[in-house]
């Protein structure tokens, strides 16, 4: 029976953030235990609808000895410590080393990783691994959509094997793909092999969202050539264009069976495709008048409005003011702000109690890139833990907690303010303190395209707000010094490849 050691190892770095993530960061992880090594991310993470998860069923399912390392994923956030990462990986080789020999290693990565002294961290890793387990044994990784995928990422892989949905809806099914691949390869019976083609473009979120086109057109072209004779598998990576590397941008990474100039054409191909939409790729941003004014205009919700730039999920401080402040101005009735993370407004709520009304600070303050602080006074509707399962379809009972959690009322607006950072795609972010989306005219999400997953099919209208930040969709607003140039939108791109 095989032996497939399994790891995660996984962050999403927004260069443009404030503060550096620690390896406290990754001990804390996002609501389960963030640093698990051994079988504890077995008993953890079996189950979960993520790509782990998938690894630790695929064992069962096709008949492989799992041999467990280690598992991380904090929050999105700034820029990793150098002593953090280097901590990590050298606990991950540890583990790795302790489990020799084995017949390969399947490893759940993100693809946008960046600490202070290395651009591309996923490509290290994989060098890293390589550099234990020899040049025989097979690496296939998994990626998030938004993944920066480099060359070295793909010379030190037989395969990347990326989410094709935005919402990321699909992870457990690309875990399994990852796995039966690696079983395959094990066996002798396909010889993975792969190429890469960088497309020079920054996309926004929101245009990357296979659920409309140009993405899906994009991603229903790649499924197309996977049905195509010795092509394994077609990813394509919209990037992530908050990281400030030389090898940020969209990509498309091809795996072939033991021909490379296949997969290379395959890859160049589908890229030739997305180059020529990139006009449809462009993103266009709604005032705030403009969509709250809809929802007051028409009285049909709930309206979402999703403030992409403030989104905790692409390492936003998720304590921007821009939408709450345009929300009180206009006075909306039967509202909701999802969320505000102010950990001292949290205690002076706390502090006032359950129906009582208070004064607090709220918001803006981790930097002036999102609004300013604003001075409310409301009443406390609610206290709670702050704790929730994910229902939906994304990460489906995955566990998350936002802390000490308040939701505080301000004429027509609820607003939940958090201690803890989480992006509330998830309908249980409200529901866990007592608000049915239903029954809200008008919500405001942080959130920039995972939302659409779970509260898309309640909404009668959204709206992809024009809100400052760092995770602002419209890429055009940032200063790059790192970046590979020329690229589009930024630059006239004369030949794409």
């Amino acid at each position: 029976m095989p032996r497939i050691a399994i790891a995660g190892f996984s962050h999403e770095t927004n260069t443009f953030a404030e503060g550096l993530t620690t390896f406290d960061d990754f001990v804390r992880g996002r609501g389960f235990p963030g640093l698990m090594r051994g079988e504890e991310l077995v008993r953890v993470l079996t189950g979960k609808s993520m790509c782990t998860g998938a690894f630790i069923h695929a064992a069962e399912e096709l008949g492989f000895e799992l041999a467990p390392l280690l598992w991380t994923f904090p929050q999105p956030s700034g820029l990793i410590e150098q002593d953090a990462y280097d901590r990590v990986l050298a606990l991950l080789l540890e583990e790795l080393r302790a489990a020799l020999p084995v017949d390969g290693v399947l490893l759940e990565l993100h693809g946008a990783m960046v600490t202070e002294g290395l651009e591309d961290a996923e490509g290290d890793i994989l060098a890293h691994v390589r550099g234990v387990v020899g040049p025989e044994v097979p690496v296939i990784a998994t990626l998030d959509l938004h993944a920066n995928i480099s060359p070295l990422m793909v010379e030190k892989s037989e395969s990347l094997v990326g989410y094709d949905t935005y919402p990321h809806v699909d992870a457990w099914e690309r875990g399994l793909d990852a796995a039966r691949m690696m079983l395959v390869a094990v066996e002798g019976r396909v010889q993975p092999v792969s190429a890469l083609a960088q497309v020079p473009m920054l996309i926004g979120p929101p245009r990357q969202c296979t659920l409309m086109p140009p993405m899906s057109e994009v991603i229903a072209l790649a499924h197309e050539a996977e049905e195509r004779p010795g092509i394994l598998n077609v990813t394509v990576a919209g990037g992530f264009p908050f990281s400030d590397i030389a090898d940020c941008g969209a990509s498309v990474a091809v795996t072939a069976d033991g021909d490379r100039e296949l997969a290379a054409a395959t890859a160049r191909e589908i890229g030739e495709v997305i180059w020529d939409r990139r006009e449809q790729f462009r993103v266009r941003l709604t005032p705030l008048s403009e969509a709250i004014g809809h929802a007051l205009a028409t009285g049909e919700g709930p309206v979402l409005l999703a403030d992409g730039s403030d989104n905790p999920g692409g390492g936003a401080p998720c304590d921007g003011t821009a939408m709450l402040q345009a929300m009180i101005e206009a006075d909306v009735p039967n509202s909701t702000v999802a969320i505000i993370v102010d950990p001292e407004a949290v205690s002076g709520a706390v502090e006032a109690g359950v129906g009582n009304e208070v004064t607090l600070e709220v918001g803006g303050k981790t930097d002036d890139r999102h609004g300013p602080t604003l001075t409310l006074t409301g009443y406390v509707r609610l206290i709670a833990d702050g704790r929730y399962a994910n229902k939906g379809v994304m990460y489906t009972g995955v566990e998350s907690n936002m802390g000490r959690t308040v939701v505080f009322v301000v004429g027509g607006v609820e607003i939940i303010l958090t201690e803890q950072r989480i992006q509330p795609y998830d309908c249980q972010a409200l529901r866990c303190v007592g608000i049915e989306p239903r029954d809200r005219l008008l919500i405001g999400l942080k959130s920039a395209v995972h939302f659409r997953a779970d509260h898309g099919p309640l909404s009668t209208a959204i709206f992809e707000v024009d809100t400052p930040g760092v995770h602002r969709p419209d890429v055009e607003q940032f200063e790059f010094t790192k970046l590979r140039r020329p690229i589009w939108p930024l630059d006239e791109v004369a030949e794409p490849f």
